[in-house]
């Protein structure tokens, strides 16, 4: 699957629409694809758009339906959401290693030098507020390791500065600035890439947090079952997908840095500010014909970052089990603006596990940026958010349930941070556990019985109600 057969899979099936008319790349696109994904609308195809060369055209909200996510990972369009998880989990842990070809329609066409010009293509500002046209919201960076040669694939976000640089969030927390780091110790700039479009995966997968070290090309091979074709980039060392949209190649001098941002960001605001970070200058940049940018308008759920919710669920699950926990489920809701992790667990044979499923988060590499911990009985489904906030009302003792720690690292784009020199490495808060189950001290008698069509009615009225739901107008 490469982005326009994926592209075709969604139109046939209703989850895409093409818009013709004439849409600014000034914020109007932004609101577009904010109304679309505050909405569940289907991805949109913009094929006009304002200033951009003839043929060249932008997608937005490929990734912001859990609907469109089971079809790009090649599952029926009615998966459940832990469904999902679960393929995550199986998934996710194999490994089959990239191949590399000659050539590649990414590479059709080419510019080089002062023939690059980024602002042919559809970069939209998605923002009133954001500093500048954000290239990179979809993107894949590429870059390597100098120690071990291991290629990290990240999601990297990209400001346009002009035609040929562009302002890169390589954050300290990150692997791509974990890299840099060592190149900015050495005094050499770091080659790097960014591509856009092909397997709508590698976009999954390069923002999942593949522990470090793990080559995420291998990861997407493994999930479709068939190596990722490459392609060596035309002025650096690194490699790309040969059925990739665009590609930008160039360096990053660690001497070199810029004004960048602000920017609407994934928790629902806009937070970061104005930093002076990394700048990307490109020495060349190759497209496919009639090439497709695919970006995504961050802001309050749902969006595009909902794949990564289901690879951290997927991941604490396992964690969660390994150790004996009696977990049930774990779903990361995304109206949390990725700051909560859910987990419904079985009946509790001793004391404490609450704290201990709080723990277990918090110490896991792919929990660190989750300050909340909302634990459930079974009876509760954590992807169900109605259920969560009524058992968070309704169970959470607030002098017994509710558990505060401090110090702990929190994401550098939460919003409630303080304004410090240390708030991009995650300073200034903590972690909160809600405990929103029945007493272990509580008799089975004492335990009220929850009034819901799922737990209260017998199996086969239920069946019949269900079978008539259509029919009878329900």
């Amino acid at each position: 699957m490469d982005l326009r057969s994926c592209m075709a899979a969604m139109f046939d099936l209703g989850l895409a629409v093409r818009i013709d008319d004439p849409i600014d790349w000034d914020v109007e696109v932004g609101a577009v694809m904010r109304y679309a994904n505050e909405h569940g609308s289907p991805a949109q195809w913009f094929t006009n758009m304002k200033d951009a060369m003839k043929g060249a055209t932008l997608l937005g909200g490929l990734f912001a339906t859990y609907e469109r996510i089971a079809v790009i990972m090649g599952l029926s369009r009615k998966t459940s959401y832990h469904e999902l998880v679960d393929f995550c989990s199986e998934h996710f842990a194999r490994r089959i290693k990239p191949v590399i070809v000659e050539d590649g329609p990414c590479q059709q066409n080419v510019m080089l030098g002062d023939n690059i010009d980024l602002l042919k293509f559809p970069v939209p500002k998605l923002h009133p507020q954001d500093g500048g046209r954000y290239i990179g919201t979809l993107n894949v960076g590429v870059c390597q390791d100098p120690d071990s040669g291991w290629v990290n694939w990240g999601t990297y976000r990209s400001m346009v500065h002009d035609r040929r640089t562009a302002g890169l969030w390589l954050g300290a927390l990150n692997h791509g600035g974990m890299i840099f780091r060592k190149y900015r110790e050495r005094g050499k700039p770091m080659e790097y890439a960014q591509f856009y479009g092909g397997d709508p995966l590698c976009n999954i997968v390069a923002a999942s947090g593949i522990p470090y070290g793990v080559p995420e090309v291998e990861v997407v091979g493994g999930i479709r079952g068939e190596p990722v074709k490459l392609v060596k980039c035309k002025t650096v060392d690194l490699y790309v997908p040969a059925d990739a949209e665009i590609v930008m190649e160039g360096t990053i001098d660690p001497n070199e840095l810029r004004d960048e941002g602000p920017f609407g960001e994934y928790p629902g605001y806009v937070i970061s500010g104005v930093v002076k970070r990394p700048v990307f200058r490109l020495s060349a940049v190759t497209y496919r014909d009639d090439p497709i940018l695919p970006a995504t308008c961050l802001g309050i759920p749902t969006d595009d970052e909902i794949p990564f919710g289901l690879y951290l669920a997927a991941t604490l699950k396992e964690q969660l089990r390994s150790k004996g926990i009696p977990v049930a489920q774990v779903a990361v809701p995304v109206d949390s603006g990725w700051h909560a992790v859910v987990v419904s667990m079985h009946k509790a044979p001793y004391a404490g596990i609450p704290q201990q499923i709080a723990s277990t988060v918090w110490t896991d590499r792919v929990g660190l940026y989750f300050p909340y911990v909302i634990v459930v009985d079974d009876d509760i489904d954590p992807a169900n958010i109605n259920q969560v906030f009524h058992a968070m009302f309704t169970k959470c003792n607030p002098v017994r349930g509710i558990h505060i720690y401090p110090g702990y690292m929190n994401s550098p784009l939460t919003p409630y941070l303080p304004k410090s020199p240390w708030k991009e490495l995650g300073f200034g808060a903590g972690n909160c556990l809600l405990d929103c189950t029945w007493p272990l001290d509580w008799d089975r008698e004492d335990i009220p019985e929850r009034v819901a069509f799922d737990t209260m009615y017998p199996q086969h009225m239920r069946e019949k109600v269900l079978a008539n739901v259509k029919k009878w107008g329900l």
